[in-house]
């Protein structure tokens, strides 16, 4: 990320309020800590480093007009996503990606919470409760007409990034140009890792929703 600046990094506006700042070095955290993603056998190490580096920075009010006055009059700072305002649509209203993004990764929450409590005893409530929460958006994604396949963070952070650099693509043409890029850019190896992934992940949709 050697060419990015710290509000590329967190991928955000260099108007963009200390809420949102905040906002999304917690997304990203969320995606790239170690101890998360050594699991699947990444090192996100480096990435998390700079993603705290550029907060610790653009958090501070002083330190962040110093690096303003630094990068001033250098290329202009990629327009990105504002977490702040990606509020989900309401019923009455047309559902952009970012309402099915947010489906998809909080799916994901509550898949992990449930295979957690699966291990355990005395959880039914609990497990009845995630299980009508997880239904819900599972309806929300097949209306979509996005196939359980694409639903796992990974391919879905990936659809998202690509969809917002062009607002009008259909999902259709998104998966599509998903299916491309994993035949061109994926090797075989981290195909068989995020073929294990999803077909783990859609085990567990599958597994709570008949609880």
């Amino acid at each position: 990320m050697n060419d990015k600046n710290y509000y590329d990094i967190l991928g955000v506006s260099m108007k963009a309020s200390l809420d949102e700042i905040t906002a999304a070095k917690t997304a990203l955290a969320k995606q790239y800590h170690p101890d998360v993603n050594i699991k699947k056998g990444i090192d996100t190490t480096e990435q998390m480093q700079e993603i705290l580096e550029a907060y610790h920075v653009l958090s501070n009010p002083e330190k962040r007009a110093e690096y303003d006055r630094e990068i001033s009059g250098s290329k202009k700072v990629m327009q990105t996503f504002d977490l702040h305002n990606m509020e989900e649509t309401d019923e009455e209203s047309s559902p952009t990606f970012v309402t099915y993004w947010k489906a998809a990764n909080s799916l994901y929450d509550i898949v992990v919470e449930s295979d957690a409590l699966f291990k355990s005893k005395d959880n039914s409530s609990r497990l009845a409760q995630l299980s009508m929460q997880a239904l819900k958006y599972i309806v929300l994604l097949r209306n979509a007409s996005i196939p359980e396949r694409y639903w796992h963070p990974d391919i879905m952070n990936w659809l998202f990034f690509r969809w917002f650099q062009n607002r009008n693509y259909t999902i259709a043409y998104l998966l599509t140009l998903y299916d491309d890029y994993a035949k061109e850019s994926i090797s075989a190896i981290d195909k068989l890792k995020l073929q294990k992934k999803n077909y783990q992940f859609q085990h567990s949709v599958k597994r709570l929703v008949k609880y």
